[in-house]
């Protein structure tokens, strides 16, 4: 009886486990506008090659021109992301990393900006006992 329960929840935790969907990633290309000249094409012909498959969303203007690309499953990263091929124009076809300046995954960014903030917070919390009871040492 105690193994048939044993078994039991260890498949359900196993389940549990594999069941877990990795979530939406969310990446960042950005380019350079002068070489996107060059080379004859823009943010919104690359990002023509790309909403096909993911949803996308093409920014341009005084700043630097970029594409927010959100990925339906959370198993890719940077590398895989910029292996895809895109169209530059009628005529040309090349990876993405080959024409973007950096790909950027915001996820990963944001939870290292998260864990940065929270041993900032643990620090300031640290001085801030530190000073109070240095006060009360120093007012007895």
């Amino acid at each position: 009886m105690k193994t048939v329960l044993t078994t039991i929840v260890l498949l359900f935790f196993i389940q549990t486990g594999f069941a877990k969907d990795p979530g939406e990633k969310s990446f960042l290309i950005l380019f350079d506008k002068s070489e996107l000249k060059e080379l004859k094409t823009s943010t919104e012909y690359i990002e023509l090659s790309l909403m096909a498959i993911f949803k996308t969303k093409a920014y341009t203007g005084n700043s630097d021109a970029a594409i927010l690309v959100k990925v339906p499953y959370g198993n890719i990263d940077e590398r895989q992301l910029g292996d895809m091929f895109v169209r530059l124009n009628r005529d040309r076809i090349v990876s993405l990393q080959d024409v973007a300046f950096q790909i950027i995954d915001l996820d990963q960014s944001k939870a290292v900006y998260e864990s940065l903030i929270a041993s900032y917070e643990e620090k300031s919390q640290k001085n801030k006992s530190k000073s109070k009871l240095g006060k009360a040492i120093s007012v007895n």
